[in-house]
């Protein structure tokens, strides 16, 4: 049921099903929606996953969902879904419903383990390895029968509900492939298998990827922070940086990534207020220097910015011991 009482995933749902429906009743035009709708389905169902076995509510879909490229680790259960879906109505056309549940209940004991080795690993050729499909029933194999036997259910259901209304038996569709990806998360989350790195080894990224694939994180980051900050939710955009930034490899970079980045908005605001969170951060630290650089920075854009009513006396104890006299005293007036 957490597609259904988690917000953050009934909404996108509801967005992706009235999408779906658009794109089937808009003949030659709805062809080119549908493919872009198509990855963000299946993307999204893969960020669900990922982040229900990180016990995290997963981020709202943002425009990258919809791209082809980038992230194609995600785009794979698609093929799978596809051809399991082949295979049940092949089989059922051509020997009988008996046949079609005979097959689904072959897809629904193995695709549940090969989402959850691809959410692990992100390596589709990983997601297919029997030896790593092994590993993972031998290490969660008594509770995650519960989702193969959830994913037959699931598929008998979806079929039964081809007799309805296209739109209705669409939504639930969606809601019911929602709520299998999301149990396949719930299911391997207790077992810590997203920290597991001996499910399985992948090849190690050089410097350059690494380097590539974080810079691409933050952006994804801040995508969505700005999309709570441009609606007035600025805490909570806030509050979505700071939790990445303490999970980032490199925190002092973050900071100073997040705070360079924002600055470059046509408004400047949140940079400022961004920026007494990051000189509290450094203050805390002992990085007095960085602290004051990044206050006559933000003096640079406004002559009102001070730093957080708790960090002022750090600020000025700081500016005196560098011997920025004048920058002291700044601080000091009320």
């Amino acid at each position: 049921m957490y597609p259904v009482t988690q917000s953050s995933v009934l909404i996108p749902v509801v967005v992706l099903w009235l999408l779906m429906s658009l794109a089937l009743w808009g003949g030659v035009l709805g062809l080119f929606l549908m493919v872009l709708i198509i990855p963000a389905v299946f993307r999204f169902q893969m960020i669900l996953l990922e982040a229900r076995a990180l016990d995290r509510v997963p981020a709202p879909p943002d425009v990258d969902f919809f791209r082809w490229f980038g992230n194609a680790w995600s785009l794979f259960p698609a093929p799978l879904v596809l051809l399991a879906v082949w295979a049940v109505t092949a089989a059922g056309v051509g020997f009988g419903n008996a046949a079609a549940m005979l097959v689904l209940i072959a897809a629904g004991a193995v695709l549940p383990a090969s989402f959850a080795i691809l959410a692990i690993t992100h390596s589709p050729l990983q997601s297919l390895n029997p030896v790593a499909l092994g590993r993972l029933f031998r290490k969660c194999g008594d509770t995650f029968w519960i989702a193969s036997v959830y994913l037959v259910v699931a598929g008998w259901l979806i079929l039964q509900s081809e007799s309805l209304p296209t739109m209705l038996a669409n939504l639930i569709s969606m809601l019911l492939i929602s709520s299998v990806f999301s149990l396949i998360g719930s299911l391997i989350e207790p077992y810590g298998l997203m920290e597991d790195v001996s499910i399985p080894e992948s090849l190690q990224p050089d410097d350059d990827q690494i380097s590539r694939d974080l810079e691409m994180a933050r952006n994804t980051i801040l995508t969505h922070a700005y999309g709570f900050i441009s609606r007035g939710n600025r805490a909570g955009g806030f509050k979505h940086i700071t939790e990445e930034i303490a999970q980032d490899p490199d925190t002092v970079a973050a900071w100073a990534w997040y705070f360079d980045r924002m600055l470059r908005w046509e408004q400047k605001e949140p940079a400022l207020f961004f920026a007494q969170h990051y000189i509290h951060d450094m203050l805390q630290h002992g990085e007095n220097i960085p602290a004051l650089k990044a206050i006559m920075r933000c003096r640079l854009i406004n002559q009102q910015f001070r730093p957080l009513h708790e960090d002022m006396q750090a600020a000025i104890s700081a500016a005196e011991s560098s011997g920025n006299i004048e920058l002291a005293a700044v601080l000091k007036r009320r």
